[in-house]
């Protein structure tokens, strides 16, 4: 009798213990099994200007949003360059925490950190991701929220093309700093005109032989400076009059250039009176403003036959976050998540509002 008691009060003990720490494993919520948050590192670029900066504000709501929630910890850190995100989720992983307790949300650096990424992944920390997409570790990811590049890269050739632009003539393609977005516009570019692929379910009428007009300005880092100096040593000014470009700065690069003293003033005053049209991407006020012709920014903008951008807004991270959130919910989280790319025009630039 001793004994049965006593196996039965060890019997209570152990159904006691399971009842106080509770949960199982893959069970989505906000707390660990010990009442402690969950915390969520969101890894963005350092706020500093144009779309970069704009994605750190649009970081910045969501954090304060979510952290005066109270559910969870949310922690904004900033970075200037790969090697300093790099150390920042080396850190995180370094840190002491429960499996399924931290999660991180990011705009990758650069293709540069994959292997730190792949160490998240092998340490078992969940993370999604925006806007740079490596493809190495894209499958690991809760999510992938992203636009669909090789479309940007389309609807810039579509717009020229609806615009007189044809096989034979001069094109600028102003390029980014090699990353899957930028590389995959120039793709989206090209493959457009060799009838490869299409904007809006449209295929270009003529598919073009050969891209030998075409003259691309590697990367610039989406520095509009670097934009402003490759166009003014590019040789072919006068006789061109279309130009695709991967960001609204690299665009206020061309401008910049135009408003300048390097070209000379023949040149220049060719090259305008062409009537040329220019593309941008990104969602940037000031090109709004410019495309609206409510702006007087450069005087140089009013001899273009036309100026557009390609929506990319920033915000997407405010998704990017909301999917880690989501996926420690318990609720379900499309891993690819690639939204739809929109020509803005002075047709329709009075629907969107850009970032300052």
């Amino acid at each position: 009798m001793k004994k049965l008691i006593a196996l039965l009060l060890a019997l209570v003990m152990v159904l006691g213990l399971v009842a106080c720490t509770g949960g199982t494993e893959g069970e989505g919520g906000a707390t660990a099994a010990d009442g402690a948050k969950k915390t969520i590192y969101v890894l963005t670029p350092s706020p500093d200007h144009g779309w970069t900066g704009a994605i750190g504000v649009a970081a910045k709501e969501k954090v304060e949003a979510l952290n005066a929630e109270g559910k969870y910890e949310v922690i904004l850190q900033t970075f200037e360059k790969a090697d300093d995100q790099t150390k920042l989720i080396e850190d995180i992983i370094a840190k002491e925490h429960e499996e399924g307790t931290v999660g991180v949300a990011m705009l990758p650096a650069g293709n540069d950190v994959e292997d730190a990424i792949q160490q998240l992944i092998d340490a078992g920390i969940p993370y999604t991701a925006a806007d740079r997409i490596i493809p190495a570790v894209a499958p690991k990811a809760v999510s992938n929220v992203k636009y669909d590049n090789i479309e940007i890269g389309a609807a810039a050739a579509s717009w020229l093309v609806a615009n007189g632009l044809k096989e034979g003539d001069y094109v600028a393609v102003i390029e980014g700093d090699g990353s899957s977005a930028d590389t995959d516009r120039t793709k989206g570019f090209n493959d457009y005109l060799l009838g490869k692929v299409e904007y809006a379910g449209k295929k270009i009428e003529t598919p073009w032989a050969s891209l030998d007009t075409v003259a691309y300005s590697g990367p610039t880092g989406w520095n509009p400076a670097n934009a402003q100096a490759w166009f003014e040593s590019y040789g072919k000014i006068a006789e061109t009059k279309f130009i695709a470009s991967w960001d609204d700065g690299l665009t206020c690069g061309i401008f910049d250039a135009l408003e300048g003293t390097a070209i000379d003033a023949e040149t220049k005053a060719a090259f305008l009176e062409g009537k040329p049209f220019i593309t941008g991407c990104g969602g940037a006020q000031a090109l709004y403003d410019i495309i609206a012709g409510t702006s007087d920014a450069y005087t140089c903008t009013a001899s273009f036959g036309g100026v557009m951008s390609v929506t990319y807004p920033p915000a997407m991270i405010q998704v990017t976050i909301q999917a880690l959130v989501d996926y420690f919910d318990g609720k379900t989280v499309p891993q690819d998540n690639t939204q739809s790319a929109e020509c803005v025009t002075k047709d329709n630039v009075a629907n969107y509002k850009g970032f300052a």
